[in-house]
C-alpha cells in the first residue's frame, strides 16, 4: 500500500472541541479500556474503567495509535510519542469539564480522527488545490479524509492545519485551531489565522481546463505535477556518507535527508512511496524544492528508491535529480541542463 508523508508535521497541541451533537455509534463493546485500571490515576482513568464505550473509545484509540506508531518511525524528527503524552494529560484534565463524561468521549474521537488523517490510515479525497483573493500564486492545498468526525488536512505555504467538520446550516465548515474552512457552492472561505481576514478561494481549474482555457502563468501546476524532461544519475561517491549512514540501520526518510542536505528556499514536499504496509522492503522518496535562494536554479527534484537488504538495513539503489531554472525555456519543468 502506497502511502504519503507531508513535508513537515507542524501540528502543535491537541485542538480541543465538544461536539455535543456527535454521536457514538457502531464501537465494539470491550471490557476494559488499553490500560491496567487496577493503576489507574485519577477520576477519569476511572471513569474510563467504569464506562464500557469510553473503553471501547480507549480501545479504538489503542488501535489506531498502533498504526500510527509504525509510520512515525520515519518522522525526523519523532513527536508522536511525546505528543500522546500530553494528549493522555489533556484528556484527564477532563475532571474540570461541566460534563466529564462528554468531554472524555470528544477527547477521544478527535484523536483518533487526527492519527487517522495524520497518517493517512483511512480513505482520503485529494489532494486538490484552491486559489484564493483572485492570485493563482496563493494556494490552498486541501486533503479530505473520511474519519468520524470528517476532518481535512489543509497546507499553505509551509504550514500545516488539520481542521473537523461543523454543523453548519449550508455547505461544509471546517475549524482548526485560528482556521477555518468553509465550502459552498464551489466557492471556499478560508481563515488562515487568528483575525486574518477572509480569503475566497476557488478550485484549481482541471488539465483540461488549462490547456484549452488559461495559461500556465495564469494557474500554475503543483510542484508533484511539473512535467521532468530528464534526470541526471548522482554519481554514488557524492553520497557515500548517507550509504554508511543507512547501513547503521537508518530508516529509509531519514537517510534521504542526509542525501539532499537542509533546506533553503520558500517551499518543499516529501513523497514517500512503501511496498508492503506491515513491513515494507521498497520505499521509493522524492524530495521537491522550490524558492532556493539561488539567483539561478529555482527549484530541484529528487528520486531516491531504497531497498532493504536480507540484513534487514535499507539500502539506495540510485539517487536521481533534476533542477528547475529561474529563467528561460525550463521554468516550469524539471531537467538536467545546467540553468542560465
Amino acid at each position: 500500500m502506497a502511502y504519503r508523508l507531508l513535508k513537515t508535521m507542524l501540528f502543535s497541541s491537541i485542538f480541543v472541541l465538544v461536539l455535543g451533537c456527535w454521536t457514538i455509534a457502531g464501537t465494539a463493546i470491550a471490557e476494559g479500556p488499553s490500560f491496567d485500571c487496577s493503576k489507574a490515576s485519577g477520576s477519569i482513568e476511572e471513569l474510563i474503567c467504569k464506562d464500557k464505550e469510553l473503553s471501547s473509545l480507549d480501545h479504538e484509540l489503542a488501535g489506531v495509535y498502533a498504526e500510527a506508531i509504525k509510520i512515525a518511525t520515519s518522522e525526523h524528527p519523532p513527536v508522536l510519542k511525546a505528543e500522546q503524552r500530553g494528549w493522555i494529560k489533556g484528556r484527564n484534565d477532563c475532571w474540570k469539564s461541566k460534563n466529564p463524561r462528554n468531554c472524555t468521549a470528544n477527547a477521544y474521537r478527535l484523536r483518533i480522527a487526527e492519527l487517522q488523517a495524520r497518517y493517512r490510515l483511512v480513505s482520503a479525497n485529494g489532494p486538490i488545490w484552491y486559489f484564493c483573493n483572485d492570485d493563482p500564486r496563493d494556494e490552498v492545498v486541501v486533503t479530505f479524509f473520511q474519519t468520524n468526525p470528517p476532518t481535512l488536512i489543509a497546507e499553505r505555504s509551509d504550514q500545516v492545519s488539520l481542521m473537523y467538520l461543523q454543523p453548519s446550516g449550508s455547505g461544509s465548515k471546517y475549524q482548526g485551531r485560528n482556521k477555518s474552512f468553509w465550502e459552498h457552492q464551489g466557492e471556499a472561505k478560508i481563515v488562515w489565522g487568528y483575525g486574518s481576514p477572509e480569503m475566497i478561494c476557488s478550485k484549481r481549474p482541471s488539465a483540461a481546463q488549462l490547456s484549452s482555457n488559461v495559461g500556465a502563468a495564469d494557474f500554475p501546476l503543483p510542484l508533484a505535477d511539473l512535467p521532468v524532461v530528464d534526470m541526471e544519475r548522482v554519481d554514488p561517491a557524492e553520497y557515500e556518507a548517507a550509504s554508511d549512514f543507512a547501513a547503521g540501520g537508518a530508516a529509509p526518510l531519514d537517510i534521504v535527508l542526509k542525501i539532499v542536505g537542509a533546506f533553503e528556499g520558500s517551499t518543499q514536499h516529501i513523497i514517500q512511496e512503501n511496498e508492503g504496509r506491515e513491513t515494507p522492503s521498497v520505499s521509493r522518496i522524492t524530495v521537491l524544492r522550490d524558492g532556493l535562494m539561488d539567483d539561478s536554479v529555482r527549484g530541484v527534484r529528487w528520486d531516491i528508491p531504497l531497498e532493504k537488504t536480507a540484513e534487514n538495513v535499507w539500502k539506495i539503489m540510485e539517487v536521481w535529480r533534476s533542477w528547475r531554472c529561474w529563467r528561460g525555456k525550463e521554468t516550469n519543468m524539471f531537467t538536467s541542463k545546467l540553468c542560465p
